[in-house]
């Protein structure tokens, strides 16, 4: 058991589950790791996925946590049908998962259809939950890639919160300031993406997009993942003053994610430790407050 430290200073933590809706473990396991563990605040919808309905259970059952939009270009089939997207499907009118990335940067998906579809995306969770919609996100943080379209849709639908981008690395260390070092110098690449990531979010703020100072991104020092229980201790123990996001991906793994997702079978990990009441507890004692985009 890692020794518990205290740090002064107003400390919160958006702990958000990804995949809501991506098929029935992905959804199911959200559901019961709130249900058991009490430490997830927030959830992202996969909209075009059939179980993406079950959020209006979600919504009815938990009125603290916030819902908003997992936006997914890249697997399962389109909302819209498939002729109205054509550059975004293959000939099965699935999307092109892995391909999408390389096709989207040699132009070969076309802006309009990819807008129109995520819009659609949106527009699917709105209907089913309305005011209740927080904030914006995307599959494999893609959104990125696509800023324009993001920027575009989140002032459409007057989304004013979205995930923040620019990583805080390494928390999971025992030394996270060194092991921050480490990672930016062996990996240069590394922190000039980040900081391409800051500025990024920079005009975000200034286009009045609200969201947490920093996500938590972990695995830079090389001690694990989030399906490791140390890895989630070390991160409540070294969290700074401010508001953080961090994201996870409880499931059981099913046939839908086997053929979708390459992070499978290690959501089964995520979902253990996410049930038990041992990390909410933990940031309890740390004096973390747990909270949803609405707060921010």
């Amino acid at each position: 058991m890692i020794q518990v430290k205290h740090m002064t200073g107003s400390r919160r933590l958006i702990v958000n589950a990804d995949g809501f809706g991506f098929g029935p473990g992905a959804t199911q396991g959200i559901l019961d790791a709130i249900r058991e563990g009490g430490f997830i605040s927030s959830v992202s919808v996969n909209a075009n996925f059939p179980d993406a309905e079950r959020v209006l259970e979600l919504a009815k059952e938990f009125p603290h946590i916030s819902i908003g939009v997992h936006l997914n270009p890249l697997a399962g089939k389109p909302c819209l049908p498939a002729h109205l997207v054509r550059t975004l499907v293959d000939d099965g009118g699935n999307f092109h998962n892995e391909r999408f990335p390389d096709l989207l940067r040699k132009a070969k998906i076309s802006k309009v259809e990819l807008e129109a579809e995520l819009d659609a995306q949106i527009g699917l969770v709105h209907g089913l939950i309305g005011a209740r919609l927080t904030h914006l996100d995307s599959q494999e943080n893609l959104h990125l890639d696509y800023w324009d379209v993001f920027l575009r849709l989140a002032e459409k639908w007057k989304i004013r919160q979205m995930r923040n981008n620019a990583s805080l690395i390494c928390l999971e260390s025992p030394n996270p300031i060194r092991s921050r070092l480490t990672a930016y110098v062996t990996k240069p690449h590394v922190w000039v993406m980040h900081q391409y990531r800051k500025l990024q979010m920079g005009k975000a703020r200034s286009a009045g997009m609200r969201m947490a100072d920093r996500l938590i991104t972990v695995g830079y020092a090389g001690l694990g993942g989030k399906s490791n229980c140390q890895t989630w201790e070390h991160v409540l123990d070294n969290l700074p003053p401010g508001t953080y996001e961090i994201y996870c991906h409880p499931a059981y793994p099913d046939q839908t994610l086997r053929r979708w997702a390459w992070y499978c079978d290690a959501r089964a990990s995520e979902l253990a430790l996410l049930r038990n009441t041992e990390l909410r507890q933990r940031a309890q004692s740390l004096g973390i407050e747990l909270i949803g985009f609405a707060q921010v």
